[in-house]
């Protein structure tokens, strides 16, 4: 297999498709980029703006380009030397009438040819909770009725523009009545069978292809629509169930991916579902057009492990496939799977020892177990409240597989015990399976046995036998009903850690942004340059091939954002000073009757305002203008992803007007007070934040694993949450060499010809990155703190990373360059038992002489970070 030298991650839809792809080769080949890493480009649902809710996955979206405009792609892609790696979406697909499955699924109820692909529980009607109140009251205000869908040739209830079809068992009773016009109609429907569904439909449009038939049909439709307990009572004659779109958290019969109802679970585990779904991009594979595959979300599927092999063995030893996947601090992937890596969140994590002040005053003693407390609270609520119908099903399960002497218990016991039992999961999931429980889930299941128990007794049975159930099926009546319980035990747990950490307690701390990341832990508290080292060592023996990620679609901020926010650690004294002077100033833009925002919600946005912050002065009112629109839309997200006075399922509009109205009112052109105030209290901050910025990117590009930039931070990347983050951009042309002594005004053009720089050079050095030892390196003296240093080596080639860190208080206006002072005294020292070299410093183009100990202020001379190879 050839392995990528760095990948580019581009979101399709939004404005990008195949042909304006194609215009992008010509900037990835000045980059160094050896491979495309496409978002999914499958037909989803119209308008997607994200691909993830795919329609069709045997079908290349036409919207995209479809299989042609791929093609050409690849074609251009594979003149210039670049592969393509495309992401996967094997655990779920749209839950909407546009999936023809999904339709004849609503059609056709358990009979239906796809009936297995979803993840069903049929002992009971399929519920679709698509309604803006409940069946009954939608009735009632006249905004359901019958129709003929003539797209799809099926009689259907109509709400809005969604028509959801009419089990044809049901047909008679709809036509009860009608004129001899639609006879041949009503002989159709006495005849369906949905073994032959196909020659049904043929019937049916053969019935009504007259117009003087389709108008009679038409007719009869309005009639009968008028008659409203007609109507339930054919609604309750189908093996389906509309409802409102709230009662989904305490009633859902599918499997959806996290919280959303519009994304069905697919049985991704069964031979068939998994054939059905992969047979295009597999096809792509083998016919070379694919290179890699990125397997999105793998925790929630049953059986993550056996999914992988039979992935591996379809695609072949030579395809590149990583997995989206969140490791816990010193979680290693499982070793039996057979993946190349995972899409990196976790080195995002290393970056974050790497540039915080671990002698910071932010983390106070007492910080660890009150994170684990308000977590283990965020989990509760979520479990009671969004995940409330998961749990339903799991207490079902649960009780069914006690042992007939046990002690009697209640539903409400089973949930508490289910809730804790989960909730007190350190990691997103066990990989338990039919094929026993590893050493590592054994004592996983312990600990969570043990922590469950101590906090609930009252429910320690119960707790008990749920822990002794997932460890094994032996002594249990009903097998199949055991299996099926440990599935979705773990499908959830991986779901409420990420809807808990990620998507709950992240936006209700707000006094360190930089720490709130897809793939942190919640109680992390920074480690410094030693851990750092101690990670990526252990990255270069466990997964050198892994993607190296800094920004993706998923992350809470755009590179450049958290690496500013990162230098709060060096004086959080200075900034809550802040904090509390602009409070003060802008006390009279509260909305007292709301009380809102609070101190800790105007502390969240004060920093993720830092965070989007231009680097020069505010141009004009334009510019500030969109930077408000951008904050409030992200204010409105983060309040209902914090779940504490407002969500997703019950807005507080007039609370998130208040705090929309604040942000309103404090960037407004005329507040100028506040605005000058908080540039200049952000200028060194964002000048740090650059060094830093430059910094993690020549880490990225050095350390073990794979370069993966997202699209348009090859430049500057201040986005935040998505949707900000998968704004349109232009690429822009690259240096033919670095600035030397850059300012601050440079900072975009430095950061893009670093990346093709290094990138260029790994393409000349494959072995050394992809086999190199990871070393680190000693720097000695005064500012030894403030470097961090490693070599990269083989047998006959190496290269020297070096670069800066903790510099709020060395940074000068308008540079990008540290002053030589800051380096006096200070050496990066030589490893032992390993011949000196003169070092050519690509960033400069300048020679460093070769000596054991390297004066800092020699390596840093005309550039703030150096990227040393023999020369």
């Amino acid at each position: 297999m050839s392995l990528p030298n760095a990948t580019y991650r581009l979101q399709f839809r939004n404005g990008m498709d195949f042909e304006k792809a194609v215009g992008l080769i010509p900037h990835l080949v000045r980059l160094g980029i050896s491979h495309l890493y496409a978002s999914p480009i499958f037909s989803a649902v119209s308008g997607s703006t994200h691909g993830y809710d795919i329609v069709d996955f045997n079908e290349i979206d036409p919207t995209l380009g479809g299989l042609e405009g791929f093609a050409r792609l690849v074609g251009e892609l594979k003149a210039h030397g670049l592969g393509i790696i495309l992401d996967i979406v094997p655990n779920h697909m749209a839950a909407h009438l546009e999936n023809s499955w999904w339709h004849s699924v609503v059609e056709w109820g358990q009979s239906s040819a796809f009936a297995g692909y979803f993840d069903v529980d049929w002992r009971q009607p399929l519920t679709l909770p698509f309604l803006g109140a409940s069946f009954e009251e939608e009735l009632a205000a006249a905004k359901i009725r019958l129709a003929f869908d003539r797209d799809r040739n099926c009689l259907a209830f109509a709400y809005y523009d969604a028509l959801y079809p009419l089990n044809p068992a049901s047909y008679p009773a709809v036509l009860e009545g009608c004129s001899s016009a639609l006879n041949g109609l009503v002989a159709v429907a006495n005849r369906a069978e949905s073994t032959d569904a196909a020659a049904f439909r043929a019937g049916i449009t053969s019935a009504v292809e007259m117009l003087s038939v389709a108008a009679a049909l038409d007719e009869h439709l309005q009639r009968a629509s008028t008659d409203k307990p007609f109507l339930e009572r054919l609604h309750q004659m189908q093996s389906w169930r509309l409802t409102s779109w709230k009662t989904a958290r305490d009633h859902l019969s599918y499997r959806r991916f996290f919280e959303i109802a519009g994304l069905v679970g697919l049985r991704v585990e069964d031979p068939a579902v998994f054939e059905a779904t992969h047979r295009c991009v597999l096809g792509l594979v083998e016919a070379g057009l694919v290179d890699g595959l990125r397997v999105d979300h793998i925790d929630g599927l049953a059986d993550p492990e056996n999914y992988l092999l039979r992935l591996r063995e379809r695609a072949g030893a030579h395809a590149y496939i990583i997995v989206e996947k969140i490791l816990e601090a010193s979680e290693p992937l499982p070793e039996n799977w057979p993946v190349d890596g995972t899409t990196g969140y976790e080195f995002i994590s290393a970056l974050a020892d790497l540039l915080t002040d671990e002698s910071s005053e932010l983390w106070s003693d007492g910080h660890r177990s009150a994170t684990e407390r308000a977590v283990t609270e965020c989990k509760l609520q979520l479990l009671s409240h969004n995940f409330n119908t998961e749990v339903k099903r799991l207490t079902g399960l649960a009780t069914c597989l006690r042992d007939d002497d046990a002690p009697p218990t209640d539903d409400e016991r089973m949930a508490e015990a289910v809730r804790r039992s989960i909730a007190a999961m350190p990691v997103y999931r066990t990989y338990l399976s039919g094929r026993g429980a590893s050493e590592r889930d054994r004592q996983i299941l312990g600990e969570i046995g043990s922590e469950a128990r101590a906090a609930a007794p009252e429910v320690g049975a119960e707790i008990a036998m749920i822990v002794v159930r997932l460890k094994s099926n032996d002594g249990c009546a009903d097998r199949q009903l055991a299996a099926q319980f440990r599935t979705r035990f773990q499908q959830l747990s991986g779901a409420v850690m990420a809807k808990a950490v990620e998507d709950t307690f992240f936006y209700r701390r707000g006094d360190f942004l930089a720490a709130n990341e897809v793939g942190a832990a919640a109680d992390w508290t920074p480690g410094g340059v030693d851990r750092f080292h101690e990670k990526m060592r252990e990255r270069a023996s466990r997964s050198p091939t892994g993607l190296s990620a800094t920004s993706t679609h998923d992350t809470k901020r755009g590179e450049d954002a958290r690496a500013r926010l990162h230098v709060i650690s060096e004086a959080p004294e200075l900034w809550a000073d802040a904090v509390g002077r602009w409070g003060d100033m802008n006390r009279a833009h509260h909305q007292p009757a709301s009380k809102a925002p609070e101190a800790s919600v105007e502390q969240l946005l004060y920093q993720s305002l830092l965070g989007a912050w231009p680097i020069g002065s505010l141009r004009d009112e334009k510019e500030l203008s969109s930077l408000r629109e951008r904050m409030e839309t992200f204010a409105v997200k983060a309040l209902r992803e914090a779940k504490l006075r407002t969500s997703w399922d019950a807005p507080d509009e007039q609370y998130e007007a208040a705090v929309t109205g604040f942000l309103h009112d404090i960037l407004g052109w005329r507040n100028r007070e506040f605005l000058d105030d908080f540039e200049r209290t952000a200028a060194p901050f964002i000048r740090a934040g650059l060094i830093n910025s430059l910094s993690q990117t020549l880490v990225k590009l050095t350390a073990p694993g794979i370069p993966d930039i997202y699209q348009g931070s090859e430049r500057l990347d201040l986005s935040l949450v998505d949707p900000d983050n998968r704004r349109g951009y232009s690429p822009h042309p690259s240096l033919s060499e670095l600035p030397q002594g850059p300012t601050i005004s440079d900072f975009e053009d430095c950061k893009q010809a670093l990346i093709g720089l290094c990138l260029n050079y790994r393409h000349r050095a494959t072995i050394l990155f992809a086999e190199g030892e990871y070393r680190p390196l000693r720097v000695q003296g005064p500012a030894a703190r403030h470097a961090a240093a490693f070599m990269r080596r083989t047998e006959n080639e190496l290269c020297i990373t070096v670069v800066p860190r903790l510099v709020l208080r060395h940074v000068d206006a308008g540079s990008l360059s540290l002053p030589a002072g800051l380096w006096r005294d200070t050496y990066l020292l030589w490893p032992e038992n390993c011949e000196t070299k003169q070092l050519l410093n690509l960033a400069t183009g300048g020679t460093v002489e070769s000596q054991r100990r390297i004066p800092m202020a020699e390596i840093f001379r005309g550039f703030p970070v150096a990227f040393l190879v023999p020369g």
